[in-house]
């Protein structure tokens, strides 16, 4: 096997620790951005807030995210991830400690944008990092690694939050947690330093950039795209954003409880993430032909979303807590499809295109959020179940009958 000329015949293990650097910045991503869903309840009694209002402040860290996920890839090549990358934790962790100190809703928001407007790079400049110190052979495995911290990051939020927060108050949950990325940042520019060259800027200008974004416009692929974007992408924000604060006021449980199975929301999430693959493969290897396998497993990933409507209608508490969990399955699994699908609209400039497409569905969803909470307030979630059960139809529709599922060639 010939070995490409900018990368050794095995890979150092020095790079491999800084993939563990980009895991442990993408486990602080997720934890600061939970602590909001995970302390909702003691905020809104503090600040006498409304669901509704709640709703706006979810809104402005999605505004803000969408924002710059679309032009973060771009500005990530531009600056050199080394540079922007502890900027942007930095950012974030600076927000996610002033909110601690908010004395208003005004004041949550903003600081909700300012951590949007951090969090927005973590995965523009990771990818950029793996891509310019790996050789294609190890490149999924690096991004495995860093990519798993999310799901990490997302189901030990709940016990750590919660601990604090019960011990010692809300306030002191985003402190402490966002205290964590200075540590992160002081690592970062230390064992970076060998690798200065590889990760600095190309200065690209910015007017190649509207010509690939045109052409991403151009194709019928992305805008059948956009449909899972909007929907399934706002199940999964829904689940973790409003699921925990659901739980304690719609359902009963006590503020720990309620935080602690959340998690099980994460957990079908993850294992989604892993099954549906396992699921395509081994259809393929029945004999099934990839279109006709990733055609099932799109409909076995609506069906288990379609659990929705069981959540909203269902008394029992349990039951509905199980239901929720086969909601993250589903959606997972959609979305692993969906992200297939992505990299196969323009191959050249799969970065911009899912920057769009994460953009637009963050906006969407940001634009919803305050409806959201306004049915919470009314006492009509059960509502907010129904669309979600029933919305995923339609971006199915749209992938079935609107993208080509055959495989690149």
């Amino acid at each position: 096997m010939a070995v490409h000329p900018e990368f050794p015949v095995k890979t150092p293990a020095r790079v491999w620790w800084l993939c563990g650097f980009l895991f442990l910045a993408t486990v602080l991503n997720y934890l600061d951005r939970q602590v909001l869903a995970l302390t909702a309840e003691l905020i809104i009694d503090e600040f006498n807030l409304t669901q509704e209002e709640l709703g706006g402040v979810i809104a402005a860290f999605r505004y803000a995210y969408a924002i710059f996920q679309i032009a973060g890839g771009w500005m990530v090549d531009f600056w050199g991830a080394r540079t922007i990358y502890p900027v942007a934790v930095g950012l974030w962790s600076m927000a996610g400690v002033l909110t601690g100190f908010s004395r208003s809703a005004g004041m949550l928001s903003g600081f909700r944008f300012m951590l949007g407007i951090g969090e927005a790079f973590n995965w523009p400049a990771a990818l950029n990092i793996t891509r310019r110190l790996l050789p294609a052979r190890d490149r999924a495995l690096a991004n495995g690694i860093f990519n798993s911290g999310a799901a990490a990051g997302a189901m030990i939020a709940p016990f750590i939050v919660t601990f604090i927060a019960v011990y010692y108050g809300w306030r002191w949950a985003f402190i402490l947690i966002g205290s964590l990325g200075a540590l992160w940042v002081v690592g970062w520019l230390i064992f970076s330093r060998p690798f200065r060259a590889q990760l600095v800027g190309t200065g690209q200008p910015i007017s190649s950039l509207t010509g690939v974004v045109r052409d991403i416009l151009s194709t019928r692929s992305f805008w059948m795209l956009s449909v899972s974007a909007i929907v399934v992408n706002g199940i999964y924000y829904f689940l973790a954003d409003w699921i925990p604060l659901y739980l304690q006021t719609q359902r009963g449980f006590s503020f720990a409880i309620g935080n602690a199975l959340s998690v099980l929301v994460f957990i079908g999430l993850e294992a989604g993430n892993i099954l549906i693959g396992v699921f395509i493969k081994k259809l393929v290897g029945s004999g099934m032909s990839i279109v006709a396998a990733r055609k099932l497993a799109l409909l076995v990933a609506c069906l288990l979303m379609s659990s929705a409507l069981v959540v909203g209608f269902v008394p029992y508490r349990y039951v509905a807590v199980g239901f929720l969990m086969l909601m993250g399955l589903g959606v997972a699994s959609f979305l692993v499809i969906y992200l297939t699908l992505v990299q196969d609209v323009a191959p050249a400039h799969v970065g911009a295109t899912a920057g769009l497409l994460g953009g637009i569905g963050n906006l969407a969803y940001g634009l919803v959020s305050p409806y959201i909470g306004r049915l919470a307030d009314l006492g009509r979630t059960e509502y907010t179940f129904l669309i979600m059960g029933l919305l995923p139809w339609l971006a199915f529709c749209a992938v079935y009958f609107g993208v080509d599922l055959r495989e690149e060639k």
